[in-house]
């Protein structure tokens, strides 16, 4: 998505922006610093003129971390809808993602960065809030190594018990069965997730195949025998 980095930076005065660490259809990530305080951050950034949905979507994520707070999430500082521009100010994670690290892991490493997002989950799922897509691109690590739970952009909040999938959301190698059939949603949904992620990392390859069509792949989650 293209975007003004001087619109950006005329939305945040209080801060130098640096190199943009990602992109996609409907936004970016530029790192930053904060000018008084010499804090490095993370910019998303959306237009506020785009696709009413991931509007929605852009702002829910930005409340539902900053009603969290958990050493293994990642924080959220700011939230401005300014001069056309969407801008969720939150904690820089210089440390990559899981995907970019898995092969570097041990065993024992690959389990205690299980550890640490299943405690990121419990967290979150304490205070009402499914996940929803938990996967090695959405776990990140901190300059000092420590695991973060990133991505609540299709978060869902449930009464403590469960809750009804609105429609079908999730990457597909990782969703649970509940979420492919529009069924009940809960902790264990995110649990199932994470259970594949940790299967991926220790054999070295998850359980079913991604380049099979999405379909055969869901029927496999849905089918297959554990």
């Amino acid at each position: 998505m293209l975007v003004d980095r001087e619109r950006v930076a005329g939305a945040l005065p209080g801060y130098t922006l640096g190199a943009e660490l990602g992109a996609g259809a409907f936004g970016l990530v530029l790192a930053g610093e904060h000018r008084q305080m010499g804090r490095p951050v993370a910019v998303k950034v959306m237009r506020a003129e785009g696709p009413e949905g991931h509007m929605v979507a852009f702002g829910a994520e930005a409340r539902t971390l900053a009603g969290l707070d958990h050493p293994h999430i990642v924080r959220v500082y700011d939230y401005l809808d300014v001069d056309g521009l969407c801008l969720v100010v939150m904690e820089l994670l210089p440390g990559g993602t899981l995907t970019h690290r898995r092969t570097d892991l041990t065993a024992p490493q690959v389990c205690a960065a299980g550890l640490a997002v299943a405690a990121a989950l419990e967290h979150a799922h304490t205070h009402g809030v499914l996940h929803r897509d938990i996967k090695p691109d959405n776990i990140l690590f901190a300059a000092d190594g420590t695991v973060k739970v990133t991505d609540f952009g299709i978060a869902k909040i449930f009464d403590g018990s469960a809750a009804t999938a609105s429609g079908v959301a999730g990457s597909p190698l990782y969703m649970a069965p509940e979420q492919i059939d529009g069924g009940r949603l809960g902790p264990a949904t995110d649990l199932y997730a994470l259970g594949v992620v940790l299967y991926q990392l220790l054999t070295g390859a998850p359980p079913f195949d991604p380049r099979q069509p999405v379909q055969a792949l869901w029927r496999q989650h849905l089918t297959d025998p554990p």
